[in-house]
């Protein structure tokens, strides 16, 4: 069954979608081409993918960062995973939200620490709290900084 993703929204209670795997055609394509068999989910090294409320794959950064790595792109049959060159393998970045430690005072830069691509600064702001900021430019979104946030301040948004 294919559903609409705007009434897929709605059922959901207006959250978002879910992040689909690394290099996942636009989202209608997405679940046409999908059959749900679970290769992609198997076949992660990181073990970050789970099934949605519908069996389709999503990334789950709870569980660690993308490597983009390919393994789900090589396993899709179905061309839902179609990686291009010169293609990133989506357009997420990390998005820091009040809940973050620095902004209680309290000094905290594990996000920083687990960022590869040195996307996460630290400067100070008014009042003295030193707040991490996102580089844009340089966040490939895979998601390391949310799966060890202690207090899930950071999130990944398109």
């Amino acid at each position: 069954m294919i559903m609409n993703p705007n009434r897929r929204l709605f059922l959901r209670g207006g959250k978002p979608l879910p992040i689909r795997p690394p290099w996942a055609v636009e989202e209608n394509d997405f679940l046409k081409r999908c059959n749900r068999c679970g290769a992609c989910l198997a076949h992660c090294p990181q073990r970050i993918l789970d099934s949605d409320w519908l069996g389709y794959p999503m990334v789950n950064f709870g569980k660690g960062g993308c490597t983009f790595c390919g393994a789900c792109v090589q396993e899709c049959s179905e061309q839902a995973l179609v990686m291009q060159s010169g293609v990133p393998p989506w357009q997420h970045k990390a998005v820091f939200s009040e809940a973050c430690l620095n902004g209680q005072g309290i000094p905290c830069r594990t996000c920083g620490e687990q960022c590869d691509s040195s996307a996460i600064i630290f400067q100070p702001s008014p009042g003295g709290r030193i707040l991490p900021q996102l580089v844009a430019a340089e966040c490939n979104g895979c998601g390391a900084c949310q799966a060890v946030c202690p207090v899930q301040a950071v999130s990944m948004l398109a």
